[in-house]
C-alpha cells in the first residue's frame, strides 16, 4: 500500500493518511481536527465582503480550505439546489498565481459554475473584459452568491512583485471587491510572513485589514482527533477486518511531533521573514504528524498488521528519523551532481527563519548558476507524489 492518500481499487484510498500531501475534497472525508476553525471561516467567508486569513507556512491553510471550508460550502451549495431551481452560493478556490491570475481566476470560477449547474453555466465570458464584470456574469447566470478563496495569496506577490495597470490583478481585484453590484465574498489566505505585502493593495481595498482571522497549530486533543477518526472513518469505507491504533502509540507520535521536538534545517538565503513563537507548548507540527503516521501505516501493512503500534514507531527510530530517513531517501535517489544542484537550490527555497518561499526555475537558475537543463530534473524527481521534499506551483 501506497499510504499516501492514493486512491486504490473501487476508489477506495489505500491510507486515512495523506503523508506530505495536503488534503482536497477528494480526501476530506479523512480530514480532522479542524471543526470549528472551518466552521468560523465558513461564517466569516459567508458574511464579510473580505476576510484575510494567515498562519505560519505549513500549518495546513490548503487543507483546511480545501478539505474542511470549500468541502462544506460546496455541500450546502448542492443541498440548496435540491431545494430550489438554482442554489444560493457557489465556492471556487483559486491558487495558480505563476501565469495570469485574473484569466485563471475567471477560468476557476467558470469551472465550479459549471460543475454545479452545468449548461446553464453558459459560455465562458471573453478575458478581454475586467475580472468584476466576469465574476458579475456568471454571478447573474448563478442567481446566488460567489464565495471566492485565493489561496496561497503570497505567491502573487513572488510571481508579479511590480505589476500594475488595466487588465492586470493589482488593478481589476481591488475593483471586483469594491463593485456593489457584484454577489460576492473573498477569502484572501496568505503565509503570515507575507501579511505585510498586502500593503500593496491597502490604498484601493477600503477596510483591507477590518476582517481576519488567524490559523494556529493543531493543539493536542485536536491533533489526536487526526489520528484516530481517519482509521475509524477508513473502515468505515473498507470493511473488512477493522485496522486499530494503540493509545500508548497516539501519545507518543503527539510527544514527537510537538513543535521543536523535530527539527531538520537550518535558515536558507531566500527572503527575510520573522518566524512567530509557537501557540503553545503543545501545538503540534501537522507536516510531520501526517509524516509519521503514514510511515506507520506502510510498515505495519508492509507486515501484514492491522494495528498500529507503539514497538513499530520505536522500531522505526521515533518521528525524527522518519523524517529524517525520508529526506535522505530521496536524496539517495539522486547521483552526487544532482545533489549538489538540489542543495544549491535547497539554500533559495527555505527562508533565513526556516520558511518555504516559492520561485521560479529561471529565477534559481541565475541565483545557483546552475542552468534550468540542470534543475528541472532534480526537483521534478524532488516533487514527486511519493517524495514530495518540494512542491510544484500550479501555472
Amino acid at each position: 500500500m501506497a499510504g499516501n492518500g492514493e486512491v486504490g481499487a473501487a476508489g477506495l484510498p489505500e491510507s486515512p493518511f495523506v503523508g506530505l500531501d495536503p488534503y482536497t475534497e477528494k480526501t476530506a472525508r479523512y480530514f480532522f481536527g479542524r471543526e470549528a476553525d472551518t466552521r468560523i471561516i465558513v461564517a466569516n467567508l459567508r458574511s464579510r465582503r473580505l476576510t484575510l486569513l494567515y498562519g505560519e507556512s505549513g500549518i495546513g491553510k490548503s487543507s483546511l480550505l480545501n478539505a474542511g471550508v470549500a468541502s462544506e460550502l460546496k455541500g450546502l451549495a448542492r443541498e440548496s439546489l435540491g431545494k430550489a431551481a438554482r442554489p444560493n452560493m457557489l465556492v471556487a478556490v483559486f491558487s495558480s498565481w505563476r501565469d495570469d491570475p485574473v484569466g485563471g481566476l475567471a477560468e476557476a470560477v467558470y469551472a465550479s459554475l459549471r460543475g454545479l449547474i452545468g449548461d446553464r453555466a453558459g459560455e465562458r465570458a471573453p478575458r478581454s473584459q475586467p475580472l468584476g464584470e466576469t465574476l458579475n456574469s456568471y454571478g447573474e447566470r448563478l442567481g446566488g452568491t460567489l464565495l471566492v478563496i485565493l489561496d496561497q495569496f503570497e505567491e502573487y506577490f513572488v510571481y508579479h512583485p511590480t505589476e500594475d495597470g488595466a487588465g492586470t490583478f493589482a488593478e481589476d481585484f481591488p475593483r471586483a471587491v469594491g463593485d456593489e453590484r457584484l454577489r460576492a465574498r473573498f477569502l484572501v489566505a496568505i503565509r503570515e510572513d507575507a501579511l505585510a505585502k498586502l500593503d500593496r493593495f491597502k490604498g484601493r481595498i477600503p477596510n483591507l485589514f477590518e476582517s481576519y482571522l488567524r490559523v494556529g497549530h493543531l493543539d493536542r486533543e485536536s491533533a489526536r482527533a487526526a489520528i484516530v477518526k481517519p482509521i475509524e472513518r477508513f473502515n468505515e469505507d473498507v470493511g473488512g477486518e477493522p485496522f486499530s491504533i494503540e493509545p500508548e502509540l497516539v501519545e507518543a507520535v503527539l510527544d514527537q511531533v510537538s513543535t521543536g521536538e523535530v527539527a531538520l534545517e537550518q535558515g536558507g538565503h531566500g527572503t527575510l521573514s520573522t518566524r512567530g513563537a509557537p501557540d503553545e507548548v503543545s501545538a503540534i507540527e501537522t507536516p510531520y504528524l501526517q509524516l509519521v503516521l503514514t510511515r506507520l501505516w506502510q510498515e505495519e501493512t508492509r507486515q501484514g498488521s492491522r494495528r498500529l503500534r507503539l514497538a513499530t514507531l520505536e522500531g522505526l527510530g521515533g518521528a525524527e528519523t522518519i523524517a529524517r530517513t525520508h529526506l535522505d531517501r530521496a536524496l539517495e535517489r539522486l547521483s552526487a551532481a544532482e545533489q549538489d544542484v538540489a542543495a544549491d537550490a535547497f539554500r533559495y527555497l527555505v527562508t533565513p527563519a526556516g520558511t518555504k518561499i516559492a520561485h521560479t526555475i529561471p529565477t534559481l537558475a541565475e541565483w545557483t548558476e546552475h542552468p534550468d537543463t540542470e534543475l528541472t530534473p532534480v526537483l521534478e524527481r524532488l516533487s514527486d507524489p511519493h517524495v514530495r521534499i518540494v512542491r510544484p506551483v500550479a501555472g
